[in-house]
């Protein structure tokens, strides 16, 4: 099925920032907990409009990102109506191709899919996001040499079509249901933009 959506994303981990995992280096600890959320502005399934939806995830390795062996959640916000909740599903768990098709044949241990509050504000001077009930990452950005211009980081390997505007955090990422409960120090944002092809 082809599809397209484009929007805004932010994510956060445990490393250090700039998350090594980007570069295809070793994470910082050994091992890196990361979750993203991202808000669809325009896209589509098929003929499903995506326009609206709002989607996580959070994962797990075990060693390096790109050695696989992840453990993944997708969560999917809550108010998603059901057509666009299945489509949205099927793009975030790799059935549909796509980059997301190619990330998920890292995955070791597939968390299911799950439907949770999700925000993401970027537009005003105390950016944050919210995956599920229990995790709001307010994010500090890294400003350059003028004091004034967030850092950004192009043509990275975990840049999902965008420049990523290099942030900090000091939060937590807690998802009960399955016992994870993780630091979050690096973070960053902008733009997304992915499809079929």
């Amino acid at each position: 099925m082809e599809w397209s959506i484009e929007g805004r994303l932010a994510g956060a981990c445990n490393c250090g920032t700039p998350c090594p995992c980007w570069f295809a280096e070793a994470p910082t600890h050994g091992s890196c907990d990361a979750i993203g959320v991202g808000i669809v502005d325009k896209g589509h399934y098929g003929d499903v409009d995506l326009a609206g939806c709002k989607l996580g995830v959070a994962y797990r390795t075990v060693k390096h990102v790109w050695d696989g062996g992840l453990k993944v959640a997708v969560y999917i916000g809550e108010e998603t109506p059901e057509a666009q909740s299945e489509a949205m599903e099927q793009i975030l768990t790799g059935k549909a191709g796509g980059l997301l098709a190619l990330l998920f044949t890292l995955v070791e241990d597939f968390k299911g899919v799950r439907r949770v509050p999700i925000e993401l504000d970027d537009s005003g001077d105390k950016p944050y996001f919210q995956l599920g009930r229990a995790s709001t990452v307010p994010v500090k950005p890294l400003l350059g040499r003028d004091g004034e211009t967030p850092i950004a980081v192009h043509n990275a390997l975990m840049s999902f079509g965008g420049e990523r505007l290099l942030a900090k955090t000091e939060s937590r990422f807690v998802d009960p249901d399955l016992g994870w409960d993780w630091p979050l120090v690096h973070a960053d944002f902008g733009p997304m933009k992915m499809g079929s092809e």
